[in-house]
C-alpha cells in the first residue's frame, strides 16, 4: 500500500526513529520496540490517481509501540504495527506511522480498527490486487492462528 501512495516521494525526508527494544518477559520470541516518525509533505501524494499537493507541513506522529512474534528458526509469523501510546504527542491528531504521513498530506482517515468504511477500503485495494496488502492471504495465514479478524475488522475475543 506505501507503494501505491506513494508516500516516499511525499516526505523525502522522512526519518524513523526506532528505540527501546525489549523482549517479552512471557514469551522469548515478541520484541516490542517503539517509533516516531517525522518528515515534510514537501511533495505531491498519488492516492492511487488522486493527486494531495504537497502541504510543506513538517510531520511529527505520536510514539507508537510495535512488535513482532518470530518462530524458533528466526522466521517472523506476525508483526503488529502502530498502537499509539499517547496520541497527544505530535501533531497528526494520533495517528501514527503512515496514517500520520496521509493525514499530513490532506488525507484524513478513520484507520481505527473496526471502522467499517476503512476495513472497505482495505477489501477493495485487495480485490484490485494492485495496492499492497493489509494482512496475509489465508491460505498463507498459519493454522494456529485462531482471529478471523483482518485488517481494519473489529477485534473479536476468543
Amino acid at each position: 500500500s506505501q507503494k501505491g501512495l506513494g508516500i516516499v516521494a511525499a516526505f523525502p525526508d522522512i526519518k524513523i526513529d526506532t528505540f527501546g527494544y525489549t523482549i517479552d518477559p512471557e514469551n522469548p520470541y515478541r520484541c516490542f520496540y517503539f517509533q516516531r516518525w517525522r518528515g515534510t509533505n514537501t511533495g505531491d501524494l498519488d492516492n492511487y490517481g488522486t493527486t494531495f499537493p504537497a502541504t510543506g507541513v513538517e510531520m511529527e506522529t505520536p510514539v507508537s509501540v510495535f512488535s513482532v512474534v518470530y518462530n524458533p528458526e528466526g522466521k517472523i509469523v506476525y508483526e503488529q504495527v502502530g498502537a499509539v501510546v499517547d496520541r497527544h504527542e505530535g501533531n497528526t491528531e494520533g495517528k501514527a506511522a503512515v496514517f500520520g504521513m496521509l493525514h499530513t498530506a490532506g488525507l484524513k482517515l478513520a484507520a481505527s480498527p473496526g471502522d467499517k468504511v476503512f476495513a472497505f477500503i482495505q477489501r477493495m485495494g485487495h480485490f484490485a490486487g494492485n495496492m499492497g496488502r493489509s494482512w496475509s492471504r489465508e491460505e498463507e495465514i498459519p493454522k494456529w492462528w485462531v482471529s478471523q479478524s483482518r485488517g481494519a475488522d473489529e477485534t473479536e475475543q476468543w
